[in-house]
């Protein structure tokens, strides 16, 4: 059976914000239609779409200006802002001097508003394809790419196709926009063929874990955002938890935790738990039930990681380039301005006989005007925290409020996340926490909505199923989705894979020590269905 191929103006990878300001964007600067094609390996836009979402409008303005009376979507603007550091039973206030920028910020779901930007994209002609995954790139002789091919449906688990075999498409443009999110399969493959990333940092990553709450309405405070640092982490991990009200009878409850953590035996979905069970929390959650859940990492590298945007045939857009603003933890307004950036690129240069550089060049002269600037003021805070929580907080408020982001240094982190381990004593974590704020793994996958095909080929792969000496095998830790699952000879350590249960949050390519875990996108509509994350 032949391979279909289908040739568009544009293709654009990933229907999150980025991807869908992009589409938007070509359509309104285009003196005539273009065919534009975005994929999104979801069920439907937002599917996968997870953040905070504590979101700085300035980027929606930019795309749709009157967006304040057409968004029909509920949302509210953030009118007061704590911060805390906790310990196992106290709440001690700290002044945070607007470090996260939060006034005038509003709070809104991120998956309800790519649904919505997706309507605005199929309004002004973008083709949306929803539930097909882009898995392979689609190089010329000369290296260029020329687009992707879309993953194949409906082979057994031995790869023999079934009864309702449909092979990959062949998708083709001039040019392709890589919209992915964080540590995405198709960008990870292009900064690595194209070495985009070369003289650069590793780039670092946190996984981000949140769950929605329907507490009683006369507990909202909508408009109200509280930040939380210290327990339960410690032990060798940093981060922090956040407290959304979002909307009222509405609470958003999720933690942070950096992938360069050095104890093996970290469990971010287990932390998450026990931070509920704080006195902070207990008094919020009490009388309560969790709604929805979900986990996807972010990335957090900053301009010393930043790879080069730009490459033969194509452009990084959003945190697939890691255009994350380190000093407020936000993306969402960086990845809708790098959308219409690469959209401006598109309309100047597609029909010239535009060079690499020259596409990069404008790519970039783009970017120096919303995005680069912020990232280069806050390049220190997120390096800084390395000296710990103290003082990395410390650091942040002098690099920030006093320096405003011009200090005369840059601090680099040459580690990756995997490379971190704990040397000497023994490798422990905290207690695990009961109550009735907590859920488990399988809580949190029917939360989340997981579904993937029953004999569908498995999309995560361990070159190695043990570990010799009894070596720490921290796979089961660090998945918040159980992926990889303990079992068999306790003296090497046997691990079964269970792919049907992947949150597709991408912790376990970043944080194998091993390097010993291949990801690669499944079967189109499969993984998470999230509704309002």
């Amino acid at each position: 059976m032949n391979t279909t191929e289908l040739a568009f103006d544009c293709i654009i990878v990933g229907a999150g914000p980025s991807g869908l300001a992009a589409a938007i964007h070509l359509g309104q600067l285009s003196p005539r239609p273009l065919a534009i094609c975005l994929l999104e390996k979801g069920a439907y836009p937002g599917a996968h779409s997870i953040s905070g979402a504590v979101m700085d409008p300035k980027g929606l303005d930019s795309l749709l200006p009157d967006w304040r009376h057409t968004l029909t979507l509920p949302w509210s603007t953030v009118n007061r802002e704590t911060f805390f550091r906790l310990t196992p039973n106290r709440a001690y206030p700290l002044p945070h001097f607007n470090l996260f920028g939060n006034r005038g910020a509003i709070l809104i779901s991120l998956g309800q508003l790519c649904r919505h930007l997706a309507q605005q994209a199929q309004q002004a002609g973008v083709h949306i394809f929803s539930g097909f995954a882009a898995c392979q790139p689609i190089l010329d002789p000369h290296g260029t790419l020329r687009g992707v091919i879309t993953g194949d449906m409906g082979k057994d688990s031995q790869g023999k196709p079934l009864a309702n075999f449909q092979p990959g498409v062949r998708l083709t443009a001039p040019i392709t926009l890589i919209a992915e999110g964080a540590r995405g399969h198709l960008a990870s493959t292009l900064i690595r063929n194209f070495h985009l990333d070369r003289g650069k940092t590793p780039q670092h990553f946190a996984l981000g874990i949140k769950e929605v709450w329907e507490i009683p309405p006369e507990k909202s405070q909508p408009g109200t955002v509280e930040h939380v640092v210290g327990w339960p982490l410690g032990h060798g991990n940093s981060g922090g938890g956040f407290i959304y009200h979002s909307q009222k009878g509405r609470l958003d409850v999720g933690l942070v935790v950096n992938l360069n953590y050095t104890n093996p035996m970290t469990d971010p979905m287990a932390l998450l738990q026990c931070l509920k069970t704080h006195p902070l929390l207990q008094e919020k959650l009490t009388g309560g039930s969790p709604s929805e859940a979900g986990a996807r990492v972010l990335v957090k590298g900053g301009i010393q990681s930043l790879p080069f945007p730009a490459f033969p045939g194509g452009l990084l857009l959003g945190d697939a380039a890691g255009f994350l603003d380190g000093a407020r933890m936000k993306g969402i307004d960086h990845a809708l301005l790098s959308g219409m950036a690469a959209a401006q690129t598109v309309i100047a240069l597609r029909d010239t006989p535009a060079t690499t550089a020259q596409w990069g060049h404008h790519y970039w002269q783009q970017l120096q005007t919303t995005i680069l600037p912020t990232l280069r003021r806050a390049r220190n805070v997120q390096p800084g925290l390395e000296l710990g929580l103290g003082w990395g907080m410390i650091h942040g408020l002098v690099d920030q409020k006093l320096l405003r982001g011009t200090a005369p240094w840059t601090w680099r982190c040459h580690h990756p996340d995997r490379s971190p381990r704990k040397k000497g004593g023994p490798c422990t974590q905290p207690h695990p926490c009961h109550g009735p704020m907590v859920i488990d793994r399988d809580q949190m996958l029917f939360l989340a909505g997981v579904r993937h095909r029953e004999n569908q080929p498995p999309h995560v792969h361990l070159e190695r199923t043990t570990r010799e000496n009894h070596g720490i095998s921290p796979e089961h830790h660090y998945c918040p989705a159980g992926v990889f699952s303990p079992t068999g000879n306790p003296e090497k350590q046997d691990i079964r894979l269970r792919p049907h249960r992947c949150l597709h949050c991408q912790t376990c390519v970043i944080k194998d020590p091993d390097a010993a875990i291949t990801w690669t996108p499944p079967e189109g509509g499969s993984g998470p269905h999230y509704r309002s994350l």
